[in-house]
Protein backbone atom coordinates (compact mmCIF):
# COMPACT_ATOMS: atom_id res chain seq x y z
CA UNK A 1 0.00 0.00 0.00
CA UNK A 2 1.58 3.21 -0.70
CA UNK A 3 1.63 5.99 1.84
CA UNK A 4 0.24 9.47 0.79
CA UNK A 5 3.68 10.94 -0.01
CA UNK A 6 3.82 8.05 -2.61
CA UNK A 7 0.79 7.82 -4.50
CA UNK A 8 1.04 12.12 -4.71
CA UNK A 9 4.20 11.25 -6.43
CA UNK A 10 3.21 8.96 -8.73
CA UNK A 11 0.00 10.56 -9.80
CA UNK A 12 0.08 12.71 -12.74
CA UNK A 13 -0.50 16.39 -11.68
CA UNK A 14 -2.41 18.63 -14.43
CA UNK A 15 -2.03 22.72 -14.04
CA UNK A 16 -4.03 25.34 -15.47
CA UNK A 17 -3.33 27.26 -18.28
CA UNK A 18 -1.94 29.98 -16.05
CA UNK A 19 1.83 29.54 -15.69
CA UNK A 20 2.66 30.85 -11.91
CA UNK A 21 4.82 33.86 -11.51
CA UNK A 22 8.37 32.83 -11.87
CA UNK A 23 8.09 29.10 -13.69
CA UNK A 24 10.38 28.01 -15.83
CA UNK A 25 9.50 27.17 -19.39
CA UNK A 26 9.73 23.69 -19.57
CA UNK A 27 11.22 21.67 -23.16
CA UNK A 28 11.75 18.72 -25.12
CA UNK A 29 14.44 17.72 -27.62
CA UNK A 30 13.68 14.82 -29.65
CA UNK A 31 16.79 13.00 -30.59
CA UNK A 32 15.55 9.47 -31.95
CA UNK A 33 12.19 8.31 -32.67
CA UNK A 34 11.08 5.13 -34.36
CA UNK A 35 7.76 3.03 -33.80
CA UNK A 36 7.70 2.22 -30.68
CA UNK A 37 10.06 5.00 -28.41
CA UNK A 38 10.68 8.22 -28.12
CA UNK A 39 14.16 8.94 -27.02
CA UNK A 40 14.16 12.96 -25.60
CA UNK A 41 15.69 15.21 -23.59
CA UNK A 42 13.96 17.08 -21.14
CA UNK A 43 14.97 20.50 -19.51
CA UNK A 44 13.43 23.11 -17.22
CA UNK A 45 14.57 26.66 -18.06
CA UNK A 46 18.04 26.64 -19.81
CA UNK A 47 17.98 23.53 -22.84
CA UNK A 48 21.66 22.90 -22.17
CA UNK A 49 20.77 21.08 -18.85
CA UNK A 50 18.28 18.57 -19.19
CA UNK A 51 17.78 14.56 -18.31
CA UNK A 52 17.54 12.22 -21.49
CA UNK A 53 14.27 9.98 -20.72
CA UNK A 54 12.87 7.54 -23.14
CA UNK A 55 9.30 6.91 -23.33
CA UNK A 56 6.24 5.20 -25.81
CA UNK A 57 5.10 7.68 -28.48
CA UNK A 58 1.43 7.93 -26.57
CA UNK A 59 3.21 8.67 -23.25
CA UNK A 60 5.57 10.89 -24.47
CA UNK A 61 2.72 13.10 -26.10
CA UNK A 62 0.97 12.85 -22.72
CA UNK A 63 4.47 13.98 -20.68
CA UNK A 64 4.64 16.73 -23.31
CA UNK A 65 0.84 18.12 -22.86
CA UNK A 66 1.18 17.45 -18.56
CA UNK A 67 4.39 19.23 -18.51
CA UNK A 68 2.85 22.08 -20.98
CA UNK A 69 6.45 21.75 -22.88
CA UNK A 70 7.81 23.67 -25.84
CA UNK A 71 10.01 21.79 -28.72
CA UNK A 72 13.47 23.00 -29.16
CA UNK A 73 13.61 24.11 -32.63
CA UNK A 74 16.26 22.21 -34.94
CA UNK A 75 18.07 25.21 -35.28
CA UNK A 76 18.38 25.58 -31.58
CA UNK A 77 19.21 21.91 -31.55
CA UNK A 78 21.74 22.25 -33.78
CA UNK A 79 23.38 24.99 -31.49
CA UNK A 80 23.35 22.95 -28.64
CA UNK A 81 25.46 20.12 -30.31
CA UNK A 82 28.02 22.58 -31.43
CA UNK A 83 28.80 24.21 -27.84
CA UNK A 84 28.74 20.22 -27.04
CA UNK A 85 31.39 19.46 -28.89
CA UNK A 86 33.01 22.14 -27.96
CA UNK A 87 33.27 20.30 -24.06
CA UNK A 88 33.55 17.69 -25.27
CA UNK A 89 37.05 18.13 -27.31
CA UNK A 90 38.27 20.24 -24.04
CA UNK A 91 38.06 17.24 -22.50
CA UNK A 92 39.79 14.78 -24.25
Amino acid sequence: MCTQLERDMTTPTYHSNARAPGRVQPSVRVTARDQHWVEFEFSLGDPALYVELVMRPEQFSAFCAAQRALTVSQQLGRELERERGKWSETVA
